[in-house]
């Protein structure tokens, strides 16, 4: 309920209230518990990075409180509650959001994607050229190949579900990310690249063929 007034409120300008000890006093509690959950969610988040970065399944067969393997996500944040007393004191207190569930993991996992898709945004209209990699036929996973301050990178897109395995459906997939992105430029995508199996790349009828 505080949260929903605390939103209603947010931007207006209200003296009378501000001048009131009380609603200070509150305001300060709200911003230290924001300050605080900031901290752990940072936490969290840096664990589910080095799971990634190491190519780390997040969640275990069991992660039932009494497990005694309960997934390497888990074990690392408990690991780092050990090292961090802040960061226990949360796991052992927080009822509401402890940050290590399943829906929390997802969500996470979706906000990082979007800020690492802002990133590559900026970074595209400052490439000279771009090129594209689509690999497999079942799960299409894109990836993105371009000159960043003089040097070759690539990034990794997402993965894609598309309408149809055929050569239209794939390419129509694949085209429906680059097109926005090259809106301004589509000239700058000179190369494409793919793997799995022969409708990716065939001559004539395949991807490569409806670009």
């Amino acid at each position: 309920m505080n949260n929903v007034f605390s939103f209603s409120i947010l931007g207006k300008l209200n003296i009378r209230t501000q001048l009131n000890s009380a609603y200070r006093n509150d305001l300060i509690k709200h911003n230290n518990q924001v300050d605080k959950n900031r901290y752990v969610l940072n936490k969290i988040i840096n664990c589910i990075r080095f799971c990634g970065a190491f190519e780390l399944a997040l969640r275990g067969h069991d992660e039932k409180e009494n497990s005694e393997n309960s997934g390497i996500f888990k074990e690392l944040v408990n690991f780092s509650a050990e090292l961090d007393n802040e960061l226990k004191v949360h796991i052992q207190s927080a009822k509401l959001f402890k940050g290590t569930s399943k829906t929390t993991q997802n969500e996470l996992l979706e906000c990082m994607l979007d800020v690492y898709h802002e990133e590559v945004k900026k970074e595209i209209p400052n490439s000279p050229f771009v090129a594209v990699i689509a690999d497999e036929t079942t799960d299409v996973a894109c990836e993105f190949q371009y000159l960043c301050k003089g040097q070759p990178v690539e990034r990794f897109w997402r993965f894609y579900v598309p309408d149809g395995h055929d050569a239209k459906s794939i390419a129509a997939c694949v085209l429906n990310v680059v097109n926005p992105l090259l809106d301004q430029n589509p000239k700058k995508l000179i190369a494409q690249s793919y793997d799995g199996a022969s409708v990716m790349s065939g001559e004539l009828n395949g991807r490569s063929k409806n670009y």
